[in-house]
This record gives C-alpha cells, sequence and structure tokens, in this order.
C-alpha cells in the first residue's frame, strides 16, 4: 500500500516536472504580444478614418504641430466621411442588394484594426 502511495507521488512529480519543462520550450510567438497595435486608423470610426490622437502619438507630434496636424486629419476624416457616403448614393443605382451590402463590409468600422495590425507588422520588421 505505502509503495503504491510512493509511487503515485513519484508518477504526479514527474508529470509535473514534464509539463513545466514543456511549458519553459514552447516558442515565444506562442505567447500574447505585450502591446496592441498602435491606433493609426480609428477603430471606432469608419474605414479609411485616421485616430487623431492616435496618429500624434505615433507621429511623436507637440506643441503647434500637434494642432496642425489635429486640424488637417479632422479635414481629412470628413472627406472620407463625404466621399463614402457619395458613394453609397452613387451606387445605388449600379449595385444590387447583395453587392451594397458587400460594399457596406468594405467600409464597416471593423476593417480598420486589421490595417492597424499590418501597419505595425511593417514597422516590427523595419526595426
Amino acid at each position: 500500500m505505502i509503495t503504491k502511495f510512493r509511487l503515485a507521488i513519484a508518477v504526479i512529480v514527474v508529470g509535473l516536472s514534464l509539463a513545466t519543462l514543456d511549458a519553459g520550450q514552447r516558442p515565444a510567438a506562442r505567447q500574447p504580444s505585450a502591446a496592441p497595435a498602435p491606433e493609426v486608423f480609428c477603430n471606432t470610426m469608419q474605414a479609411g478614418a485616421l485616430c487623431p490622437t492616435g496618429t500624434v502619438s505615433v507621429l511623436k507630434l507637440s506643441g503647434p504641430k500637434a494642432e496642425q496636424w489635429l486640424d488637417a486629419v479632422n479635414k481629412y476624416n470628413d472627406s472620407v466621411l463625404k466621399a463614402t457616403r457619395q458613394l453609397k448614393t452613387d451606387a445605388a443605382s449600379i449595385l444590387t442588394p447583395a453587392q451594397k451590402a458587400e460594399l457596406d463590409q468594405w467600409m464597416d468600422k471593423g476593417m480598420n484594426p486589421e490595417v492597424n495590425r499590418i501597419l505595425a507588422a511593417r514597422t516590427a520588421a523595419a526595426h
């Protein structure tokens, strides 16, 4: 009885040791990244809209340059919004309902995080 107990303890210890060793040898790529991709294209806005504060941070702007940049970004984002609305208006008589739905997906808010990940990967590869 004592021998079976000791054997069970030994098996548990060896199993835990192997599990710890395996976890320590796993590649770092499987571990979650520490920092999310910087928000260049605003995740809460429609596709193509720049994130004002995110771009200021990425470009490391401050003072008057930051204010000028924010004005330029706001003009750009207004233009993107107007152009998207105009495209959808023009497309109304050209596209089928299914095609319009696809166009809506292209312009959806969910696209910006994907673009941000691509930009972050390019930046990381450049360094």
